[in-house]
């Protein structure tokens, strides 16, 4: 019950998913993300202008390989059809010409809001990183509750406060990508962090015997194809677990591997398309 609604004068997290789409959403025309992509309003919320330097931060780690205005791209790309196709590939050059994040400045008003500044037929898909912003906030909401002991799911997306008990840690599974079978991948021990997953397994179709997903490449409009199939990360905020793992699948294993020994205080698994599972360093010590 407390993870939907709360008592007392206190908005409900449910609420507070719906405040946060209606802020963060690139298709729904009544949202803030939305006007500011067409053009209608440069000035956003701070929740709203928080998420975009996130994603302005991570695109610039990964040298673009990741990048927040993919968005030209990315509204072409129907997966939840009922019968999904490739785009034409002229429509995909077209829309190639908007993506570029270094493009879009960013600067904090004195109010707390920010000022966004990019070209026109930008398009900004905060897609890949909402879910752990918004976890973040619901678990901030958690704790001001004196709630200390909860797991938030929200898809892909696990967010624990505390531990289950004093002595016994969340059972967090890790999905078998394209199984059928409810038996995880892996399972992990986990105490107040976050666990985030990322992979071609979530929204996909074939056409023509070739595997389509939602990762989508920057530079060529087209899903990645790489050799991975998830990229799993351990982190404080999930927000950043979030950024990390669609950033490490587009950087690839070896690449993505360096950026998450590099990075203090993550940890993550990375799948091959042939089931070879390869661990940061300090990954091991969460499973169960």
């Amino acid at each position: 019950d407390i993870a939907q609604c709360l008592v007392g004068s206190e908005m409900c997290i449910r609420d507070r998913c719906d405040t946060y789409e209606k802020m963060f959403s690139r298709t729904d025309a009544d949202s803030t993300l939305y006007k500011l992509n067409h053009g209608e309003t440069d000035v956003v919320p701070e929740s709203l202008g928080e998420l975009i330097s996130y994603g302005i931060d991570y695109s610039r780690l990964s040298g673009g390989a990741f990048d927040i205005t993919i968005g030209s791209v990315s509204s072409l790309w129907d997966f939840t059809s009922d019968s999904p196709s490739v785009p034409d590939a002229a429509k995909i050059q077209e829309a190639l010409r908007y993506v570029d994040y270094t493009k879009v400045e960013l600067s904090r008003n004195t109010d707390g809001t920010y000022t966004v500044s990019m070209p026109e037929n930008t398009i900004i898909d905060l897609g890949a990183v909402a879910k752990g912003y918004i976890a973040d906030r619901i678990r901030d909401f958690l704790l001001e509750k004196g709630i200390n002991h909860a797991i938030i799911n929200l898809g892909g997306n696990v967010l624990c406060i505390g531990a289950k008990n004093s002595s016994t840690p969340f059972s967090v599974g890790i999905k078998r990508p394209f199984s059928e079978d409810a038996s995880p991948l892996v399972t992990l021990n986990i105490d107040s962090k976050s666990v985030v997953s990322s992979g071609n397994y979530e929204r996909y179709f074939y056409q023509d015997n070739t595997l389509y997903h939602h990762i989508l490449n920057p530079k060529t409009g087209y899903p990645y194809s790489n050799g991975l199939t998830d990229v799993t990360i351990i982190s404080d905020l999930s927000v950043i677990g979030d950024c990390l793992s669609t950033t490490c699948f587009a950087l690839g294993l070896e690449e993505g591997m360096k950026l998450i020994e590099d990075t203090e205080g993550v940890e993550a698994m990375f799948v091959e398309t042939d089931g070879t599972i390869h661990y940061s360093s300090g990954f091991e010590t969460y499973l169960k």
